[in-house]
């Protein structure tokens, strides 16, 4: 979660998300959330595979299917972590001459997605166990780092 919420936070993409808003989000409302996944999928397409996830829609999809399991739904980190992932993503946007650096304290700022520190350290370790015709499950093993 934290290197989707680094990628999320960078200001390019932050601009992108912006543009979309601005141009589709009122008027066309079904595009703006098809071009919204499609965007999206950029910062997913490159984590997901560092930790074991295809980085394809279905990757994305197994991914939120692991944070439905009890152990990882329940963590506090991972809550944390996914409800500042979803201020991101859900925020005003950004007026179309205003950048992460000059704005103001109801936009996103840097020190807004930092990453909260950490109480205690979990390791996911996720092992996908592939059924006939290419459908399966995810086994997720959470375990706490001293």
């Amino acid at each position: 979660q934290q290197d989707l919420l680094q990628g999320y936070s960078d200001e390019s993409f932050r601009l992108k998300l912006t543009e979309l808003h601005r141009t589709l989000a009122n008027e066309k409302p079904r595009k703006f959330k098809v071009e919204r996944q499609k965007l999206l999928l950029t910062v997913q397409s490159q984590v997901l595979p560092r930790h074991g996830f295809e980085g394809s829609p279905r990757g994305v999809f197994q991914m939120v299917q692991a944070f439905f399991e009890p152990t990882l739904a329940e963590n506090e980190e991972i809550f944390r972590l996914n409800e500042m992932i979803s201020y991101i993503l859900d925020a005003e946007p950004l007026s179309a001459n205003q950048n992460l650096e000059d704005s103001g304290d109801d936009e996103i700022t840097p020190e807004l997605v930092e990453p909260p520190q950490r109480s205690k350290s979990v390791r996911v370790k996720l092992v996908p166990h592939l059924e006939e015709e290419g459908v399966g499950h995810l086994d997720v093993d959470v375990s706490e780092v001293a």
